[in-house]
């Protein structure tokens, strides 16, 4: 009816995933007896007295969550310091550059002034 598959409306069903601006305006669109405020928001009349299910973490699931989250914290930290690193490096591998440009600019001009006031002097 909305133009999906059954596999994601399964999957949405389940919870194994959250369903999308595009899902959610198709069914409203499409369903006449689902409440659009309900469905947005999770408040207000749901027509057909639907009750979504109570999703109830047990403590390992909250302790496997909690690690999870912490290594995660951890290496994007991690990264975050990694590129500010390689950033940094970039950065002063380009000054570097630059400096030897303007030196080698600097001999250039050095020696074309030697040859001009040579050729002055005679």
């Amino acid at each position: 009816m909305i133009g999906v598959s059954q596999q994601l409306v399964s999957a949405v069903l389940n919870y194994n995933k959250k369903p999308n601006e595009t899902i959610l305006f198709a069914i409203i669109d499409n369903i006449t007896s689902v409440d659009p405020i309900w469905l947005l928001t999770g408040k207000g009349k749901y027509t057909n007295n639907y009750v979504p299910q109570n999703i109830v973490s047990t403590p390992i699931d909250t302790y496997i969550s909690n690690i999870v989250k912490e290594r995660f914290d951890k290496i994007t930290s991690e990264m975050n310091q990694r590129l500010s690193n390689i950033e940094e490096l970039i950065s002063k591998t380009n000054a570097k550059n630059i400096l030897r440009r303007i030196d080698q600019d600097n001999s250039k001009l050095v020696s074309e002034l030697k040859k001009d006031t040579k050729n002055l002097g005679s």
